[in-house]
């Protein structure tokens, strides 16, 4: 039944990309702020895969109001799904995430960065983007681990990322991600089929996205370390809260 459902919920969101990509280019000539209209229209569309996927969303804490470096903890495929339904966001994720099924598609539609890690020339003008993006008010969602991780711990964040909001002299916002069901994060030797099938064929994904207080400091290391400790607080709190 999970595996039926995991597929049916595929082809919901494969059909509604389809739509969504044909809504967007038939009315694009006729928008003055084409990106605005794009990103528009791709929270739209965030909304509606939340229903697809069964996601239901618990938001604590206060939203930012200003433009800034939005970190995330990492531990599922679908993790650039939640904040990005409420945020107007520029993800940054690795470049492999072009090759996977449906997910690459779609990243590759509404403005991702993508970073090819091993490559320190990619890296470094993947973090002048980010700086550049920051400095012209716009908001950009990072995974400072690096990867998904297979339990509730986080690994060091990278501050790359950091060092790029520090030099744009925007402020850095720590948000946690926490599923409520251990089967909904991804498992070591996991592929990404099985991770999919196992986590969106439930019937429902429940999850705790919180909004921690925005840290602010001239080291990226000192800066990481902040955003760090306030999203494993935030994971660490009793859910019932």
């Amino acid at each position: 039944m999970n595996a039926i459902r995991a597929w049916m919920r595929m082809i919901g969101l494969v059909a509604s990309i389809a739509a969504y990509i044909l809504w967007f280019y038939l009315l694009l000539p006729f928008k003055k702020d084409q990106l605005k209209w794009g990103l528009s229209l791709r929270r739209s569309w965030m909304k509606l895969a939340h229903g697809i996927l069964g996601l239901r969303v618990v938001v604590k804490g206060t939203m930012p109001k200003k433009n800034g470096l939005v970190v995330c903890n990492h531990q599922s495929a679908i993790d650039p799904f939640i904040p990005m339904r409420y945020l107007e966001l520029f993800p940054v994720g690795k470049y492999e995430i072009r090759s996977y099924p449906l997910i690459g598609f779609a990243a590759s539609k509404t403005g991702i960065l993508f970073v090819k890690r091993e490559m320190r020339d990619h890296r470094r003008a993947v973090r002048d983007k980010i700086r550049v993006y920051l400095s012209l008010g716009r908001s950009i969602l990072v995974f400072p681990e690096g990867t998904v991780s297979p339990d509730a711990s986080i690994m060091p964040f990278r501050t790359g990322a950091f060092r790029s909001a520090i030099e744009a002299g925007r402020p850095v916002y720590p948000v946690a991600i926490r599923y409520f069901s251990l089967d909904d994060r991804w498992q070591d030797g996991d592929s990404l089929y099985r991770h999919f099938v196992r986590q969106v064929g439930k019937r429902t994904i429940s999850v705790e996205l919180t909004f921690c207080d925005s840290v602010k400091s001239a080291d990226p290391d000192d800066c990481a370390g902040q955003a760090q400790s306030a999203i494993d607080s935030a994971l660490k709190r009793d859910v019932r809260r």
